[in-house]
């Protein structure tokens, strides 16, 4: 049984029919790629996934668990959302990763070493008393995933991770991506950049209208892409090998 599944999943605000019929599969320690034009409810999916909105039908299943609560899924998705900014509201790094524990209550000495054991793994210990509002814009990113990590989210929903980035701070974005695969986390990443994921992922997804029009292996899906009018550059996989 695959570590994620979704099965059916429907979705319809104000009687307007917005996913249809939604259904993949997910393995553990995998990227997954949403790509799809604007509008076609890509981030709705994150938002549906993640628990801050009802489905209308349809399962969602996590290592053999149907999640059939908003509060369950809540627990074991960790959203990033395109503008990090509204994710971070500690004075300091370290103070930001910490904000999720203490609203859970979690015992001090349980904060101190996740929120230790995440300045290491975001390699953000030196920018530990730092106010967040001064980091780069990758910098951001990696410590909006540390604050979500921290609260000991299974499976990470990226929704456009890269917008608005400079090339350094994509790089930044990118290699923290692989780092979490290598932890052992299944991540799905929204994102209209399609070329700068493709060679990252293991599987992607085509949502069109609300609809999955095309999945498969992201080596086979260079083409279903291109005929849905999403850019990529005339690139082998082997060109991002950089990045690892």
């Amino acid at each position: 049984m695959a570590y994620l599944t979704v099965e059916n999943l429907n979705k319809s605000i104000d009687n307007i029919h917005l996913l249809k019929d939604i259904s993949f599969s997910a393995e553990k320690a995998t990227i997954i790629l949403i790509a799809g034009k604007n509008g076609s409810g890509k981030s709705l999916l994150l938002k549906c996934l993640k628990g801050l909105e009802k489905i209308d039908s349809g399962k969602i299943i996590v290592d053999g668990k149907e999640l059939k609560k908003e509060k369950e899924r809540m627990k074991f998705f960790g959203l990033v959302f395109q503008e990090t900014s509204l994710q971070i509201v500690g004075q300091t790094c370290e103070k930001d990763i910490a904000f999720g524990l203490e609203n859970q209550n979690k015992p001090e000495k349980e904060i101190k070493e996740k929120k230790e054991e995440m300045l290491s793994l975001f390699s953000l210990q030196k920018d530990r008393n730092k106010n967040p509002r001064i980091l780069s814009g990758g910098e951001k990113r990696r410590l909006a995933i540390a604050g979500v990590i921290a609260m000991e989210s299974k499976i990470i929903l990226l929704d456009e991770p890269l917008a608005n980035l400079d090339y350094p701070s994509v790089l930044i974005v990118l290699q923290t991506i692989l780092k979490l695969k290598q932890e052992g986390y299944t991540i799905l990443v929204v994102s209209h950049e399609a070329e700068k994921f493709l060679a990252l992922t293991d599987y992607t997804i085509i949502i069109n209208n609300g609809e999955i029009i095309s999945k498969g292996s992201s080596r086979e899906m260079v083409e279903s892409l291109r005929d849905n009018m999403i850019y990529l550059p005339p690139l082998s996989f082997e060109d991002f090998s950089w990045l690892k």
